[in-house]
């Protein structure tokens, strides 16, 4: 059974010969591959519940601008529809699989990949501006604007004071991190927001494709490094460098600088969302956020009861 409602089949016009499911995480994503009699494929895509029609059309917009200039991603085919309070749309297939175990060389092509990327996107943002209740993780503690912090530090206290305590002050030394450095100058642009190994597809050790741009919105690039995981991969970054700079486009002084800040910011804002499902459905994954909060570099406040976690005080390796 594919787990796709025959009902958004319908209110999307298919009739396909085949439909695989790819991915179906209740209230979350889902993914399924479509084939028709004709043998194509696309992937039918459902959105996270709470997606708008603005936050949909930002993504769908980065994406038709890409596929327009040449690259390979999920873009839009036809118009999204809406069933049973979520988005669905057809898109297209991207081809190659993902490098799961990358050694050394292959950090290195995503690397080089993700520069190509940024190239690709520069100054995009001028043309369509910051995604519909996003902002930059650099000018507040999380990057969507309807997670309230306050109220996410108040929903963790009723059932973890100690991890509350521990938020709270990762989130005054982010911010006094990134304001010491004048994060506030950082230069911005429209950012992937999740090129980690699984969104990146290579064919016969070429870049086959691009996929999931669910997180795409204005931030800065050592912000787009945070959350493609490279600080456990230096090589990426080593290879990002080196791409940028022979494309014209080197990073600054000051966003290297901020790779620091920003990463630990980026960590405090994983253990926002964290907070803030669990302030929404009443169930707190305190394990996840107490990983997130450990990788702040941010020490266990005094007097909170448990031992300092292994590296809390550690630099980031990127």
């Amino acid at each position: 059974m594919s787990g796709l409602p025959d009902q958004v089949l319908d209110l999307l016009g298919l009739r396909p010969s085949r439909v695989v499911a790819l991915k179906d995480v209740p209230l979350g994503n889902g993914n399924w591959l479509v084939e028709t009699a004709a043998g194509q494929r696309f992937v039918l895509r459902r959105y996270h519940a709470w997606t708008t029609r603005e936050d949909l059309a930002y993504e769908h917009a980065v994406l038709g601008y890409l596929a327009d200039i040449g690259w390979v991603v999920p873009a839009a085919v036809g118009e999204p529809v809406f069933w049973q309070d979520c988005w669905y749309c057809l898109t297209e297939y991207v081809p190659g699989e993902v490098v799961a175990a990358e050694d050394a060389s292959q950090r290195g092509r995503r690397g080089r990949d993700l520069a190509r990327l940024h190239l690709a996107l520069r100054g995009l943002d001028e043309r369509i501006g910051q995604r519909p209740g996003w902002r930059a993780q650099h000018a507040a503690l999380t990057v969507r604007t309807a997670n309230d912090w306050e109220e996410c530090v108040r929903g963790l206290a009723s059932v973890s004071p100690r991890l509350a305590s521990w938020a709270q002050a990762a989130a005054t030394q982010a911010h006094d991190s990134l304001a010491a450095i004048g994060a506030a100058d950082l230069p911005v642009m429209v950012v992937h927001g999740d090129f980690a190994e699984w969104n990146v597809h290579y064919e016969d050790g070429r870049l086959a494709g691009v996929i999931d741009f669910g997180l795409t919105h204005v931030d800065t690039r050592p912000y787009e490094l945070a959350i493609a995981r490279t600080y456990r991969a230096p090589q990426v970054i080593d290879a990002y460098r080196v791409e940028l700079a022979a494309g014209g486009w080197p990073l600054s002084e000051l966003e290297e600088a901020a790779m620091g800040p920003v990463y630990r910011a980026f960590r405090v804002g994983m253990a926002a969302a964290e907070m803030e499902d669990g302030r929404i459905t009443g169930s707190y994954d305190l394990a996840m956020i107490e990983r997130q909060l450990s990788r702040t570099g941010t020490i266990l406040p005094t007097g909170s009861g448990i031992t300092d976690p292994a590296n809390a005080n550690a630099a980031p390796s990127a």
